[in-house]
């Protein structure tokens, strides 16, 4: 097993309100993977300039994620987007923020 980073990691999130959750990508297999970045300029260039994110410690991170069944987390992922497979077939409201 690797050891734990020891810095915080810029983690993309959405949230509704005050709550906001990690997001999930998915890998090609179709599991779910947790995603983070090293840097804030690499989740800019994942996911682009609007993208909501906090900072998480890869602890915080995985204790959020083992609950879903989730144990892998992808680090520094070149594209961070919308699913494909699984769009609505109806456009989504962006969500408020305060």
């Amino acid at each position: 097993m690797k050891p734990p980073h020891t810095a915080d990691w810029f983690v993309p999130v959405h949230s509704i309100g005050d709550i906001a959750a990690p997001r999930i990508g998915r890998l090609p297999d179709r599991s779910r993977v947790g995603i983070a970045f090293t840097t804030l300029a690499n989740l800019r260039r994942a996911s682009g300039p609007g993208q909501e994110w906090m900072r998480l410690t890869e602890q915080a991170l995985r204790d959020t994620l083992t609950p879903l069944g989730i144990t892998r987390i992808q680090l520094d992922p070149v594209f961070v987007g919308p699913d494909p497979v699984l769009q609505p077939s109806y456009p989504a409201q962006p969500a408020l923020v305060h």
